[in-house]
């Protein structure tokens, strides 16, 4: 009987020592209760940790990175350049090439746009644009742009990411080398009726053509260009936006005489230029472009898109520099003055020249898209037939025909081209073994 009651007792005592542990367990468990004080110190806290979030989220919001590749295989019809062509004068057979590896970094931030644009490829890294776009009214009415950055023109502001063909029309490089040149551009929006928005651009700019070229006068280059709608409503299956350009700018022409093509002869003949702006104006075009939209057709959009330009171009310039006084030390050891003879001016010669492009573009939806285009460049309208001796002074027209697949963010392109050269002997264009075909793949981001 006593053992009996000694197990009950050390049976009851083991589970008061369980409850008591559990007890404190439980109390050690429960968290400590804090003060309105400290509760408002955390709220506090966590708003800052939030603030400091979203700062950071709307700074990265304020950056973009965008840019595409286009890798391409080319292969041209001819190996060699017997004529010295202007155009399609590449000895390679076929090649690979990165033909163009962009990335733009473009930075938001009140009003203000900058942008650094550069272009990597096998061939090395160069810097596309770098410009600041300050709006100056609400709603982007008012715009200036002061940097390196597209020249106002069509074909030249159409990204080589969107363009139907492959490359640009022979006069449009021509007539805008490099595209891009520094200065600075107003762009004004006006909004003239519902439904009537016209656009009006005029920049000053070098002239050099290449952020890389160096400024090596004072003139500058005046572009003025003005593109509108037509008004036939937003619900019309036919949209049609017209325009016109205005160039004028120039080199400096340092001699008393300069080159032009009289009686379809190169000749020199006397500048009459005087003043401090001699040579101003040898550079100049005017520009007529139009672009019509049809939606008529189920299977996608119509596009019949064109630009004609004509103008002269200095096509050779060499500045007289002037002597130069130097010191040097003559074999006796001692110092002597040198004078280095200044280098002697060359004539620039002026050419007056005309050219034009045209599309024909069908959309079968999103996915697929064909293209023929036409451009014809005459680099010295004075010229024809057998006054024409050299590459220079020569008409060339190129036919091509292609057409792009579109996959997501991918593009593939398909393009071929088929130039027609003047003939040296008499009127009209010859077909010389040069055609020209490229296979395009593209990756957008």
């Amino acid at each position: 009987m006593g053992s009996l009651v000694r197990g009950f007792s050390t049976l009851c005592a083991v589970l008061a020592c369980s409850i008591g542990v559990v007890q404190a367990q439980e109390e050690a468990d429960t968290p400590e209760k804090k003060s309105p004080e400290e509760l408002h110190g955390d709220v506090e806290t966590l708003k800052e940790r939030m603030d400091v979030a979203e700062g950071a989220l709307e700074k990265l919001n304020q950056l973009k990175i965008s840019g595409y590749i286009q890798a391409e295989w080319q292969h041209f019809d001819q190996t060699t350049n017997p004529q010295g062509r202007a155009l399609y004068s590449d000895a390679r057979r076929n090649a690979f090439l990165i033909r163009r590896g962009r990335i733009k970094f473009q930075h938001r931030y009140q009003g203000l746009t900058a942008v650094l644009y550069p272009d990597i490829s096998e061939r090395g890294v160069v810097l596309k644009e770098a410009y600041v776009d300050f709006g100056l009214l609400p709603d982007n009415e008012l715009n200036l742009t002061v940097g390196s950055f597209n020249r106002p023109n069509y074909e030249v502001e159409i990204s080589s990411s969107n363009r139907e063909s492959t490359e640009r029309s022979q006069v449009t490089r021509a007539f805008y080398p490099e595209e891009r040149d520094l200065g600075l551009m107003f762009t004004y929006y006006p909004t003239l009726a519902q439904g009537f928005t016209p656009k009006l651009q005029v920049g000053l700019f070098n002239g050099g053509g290449a952020i890389a070229a160096s400024e090596v006068d004072s003139y500058k280059d005046l572009i003025a260009r003005l593109t509108f709608p037509v008004p036939f409503g937003d619900e019309s299956p036919v949209q049609i936006d017209l325009g016109a350009t205005l160039y004028r700018g120039g080199i400096p022409v340092t001699t008393d005489s300069l080159l032009e093509t009289v009686d379809g002869k190169t000749k020199l003949v006397f500048n009459d230029a005087t003043g401090d702006w001699r040579g101003w104006g040898n550079r100049s075009n005017v520009n007529f472009e139009g672009q019509i939209f049809l939606d008529l057709l189920p299977i996608g959009g119509t596009i019949i898109k064109g630009e004609l330009m004509s103008g002269s171009r200095p096509t050779a310039a060499t500045s007289a520099g002037a002597s130069t006084v130097g010191i040097t030390k003559g074999s006796d050891g001692k110092d002597s003055i040198r004078i280095v003879p200044g280098t002697a001016a060359k004539p620039v010669q002026v050419r007056n020249q005309m050219g034009y492009y045209a599309y024909f573009i069908q959309n079968f939806g999103a996915d697929a898209q064909i293209a023929v285009k036409y451009d014809y460049f005459d680099r010295n309208t004075d010229m024809e037939g057998a006054q024409v001796t050299s590459s220079g002074d020569m008409a060339v027209g190129v036919l091509g025909i292609g057409g792009s697949i579109f996959i997501k963010n991918a593009r593939i392109t398909l393009w071929y081209e088929m130039p027609t050269t003047e003939k040296d002997s008499f009127g009209g264009l010859e077909d010389l073994k040069d055609n020209k075909t490229t296979v395009r793949f593209q990756y957008k981001f």
